[in-house]
Parts: C-alpha cells; structure tokens; sequence
C-alpha cells in the first residue's frame, strides 16, 4: 500500500500535468488562433481587402473563449469567489454551474480554516463535475460535533478522485466516503 505522502506527490505531479494540458490544448490554442486571425485581418486591412472587420470579430470571440477556459482553469485551482465571499457563494456558484439541478440546504456563512473551506469546495466541486445533464443532485452543508459535514447525493465521484479527496480530507483528520452517487465528508473545523 502507497504511503499517503507518496499519493500525494503523484498526485501534485499529476495535477500539474492536466494543468499544463489543460493550458496547451485550452487557452494557448485559442491565443494562437486569435493571433493568428488577427495577423490575417491586418494583412487584409494593409491590402485594403474586404472581411477584415468579420476577422477581428472571430479573433475577439476566441479571446472571449480563451478568458472563460482560463477563468474555468483558474477556479479548479483556487477558487477566487471562495476568497473574496466565502464557502456559501463558492458552493452557490458551484451549484448554478452544473449540468443539472442542484437543491442546496444548510449552507452558511461559518468562519473556519481557510484549508477546510478549500477541502470542502474541491469535495462539491469534485462532485458536482460529473453530474449529467438534466440530472439532479441535493447538497446539504452542516457543522455536527465540531466538523463540516458536507454530503451530496445525487452525484458523485470515481475510485481516482475519491482516492485524491481522501488523501485531502485525511490531511484535515477528517474523514470522507462516496461513490458514483453520493458522496459524505466529515472535515474537523479545527
């Protein structure tokens, strides 16, 4: 059995590895298209060409595009609404996102551990990114015997990503357990 300190270096590794893709085949493919739309409109306009103006309005759609994937990427690795407003709007904003429905109760403004809000956002996040279209899911937040408490059902998570969360919530003396429908953390708010 793999020590939790060597599933959490494969597991950094491999965050950074989906992140470097996720950059190279998102954002920087979208930014080379633009320049390079933007290249052949500045080429048309300097040959007093028709089309130049369609050419611009492609490149700005592609920047548009490119801003979202770096804005989706960014919020996979720290969250700004966690930070500038807390878990509830992070969990809100997690929710409106979602393939389908998702019915939420129970969260509140709380003041805890930044490490236990994050933990608590990547277990929702985590998830919620797999519920389907149309499909609904119920999230309910509570704090019992000096833990967040955060159970979703409805949606869940693979044995890979339940592996990396638990290795998250581990870290926090915490505990979780889940599977393709549901998933329940308990994570110690000291």
């Amino acid at each position: 059995m793999e020590s939790r300190a060597r599933r959490l270096l494969v597991m950094t590794d491999a965050e950074r590895k989906r992140l470097e893709r996720a950059l190279h085949d998102g954002a920087q493919q979208r930014l080379v298209a633009a320049t390079t739309t933007l290249g052949l409109a500045v080429r048309r306009l300097d040959a007093g060409e028709e089309g130049t103006a369609e050419l611009v309005r492609e490149a700005i759609d592609e920047a548009k595009r490119c801003i979202e994937d770096l804005r989706d990427l960014a919020r996979e690795i720290y969250p700004a609404v966690l930070a500038e407003r807390g878990l509830a709007s992070a969990l809100n904003d997690l929710a409106r996102r979602a393939a389908g429905p998702v019915e939420i109760g129970g969260v509140a403004e709380l003041q805890m551990a930044e490490a236990v809000e994050l933990t608590a956002y990547f277990v929702v996040h985590d998830a919620l990114s797999n519920l389907r279209e149309g499909q609904e899911a119920l999230l309910r937040v509570s704090v019992e015997d000096e833990a967040l408490v955060v159970d979703v059902r409805g949606a869940g998570v693979d044995g890979d990503r339940l592996s990396r969360l638990r290795d998250r919530v581990e870290a926090l003396n915490g505990s979780i357990e889940g599977g393709d429908q549901s998933v329940l953390a308990r994570i110690p708010l000291q």
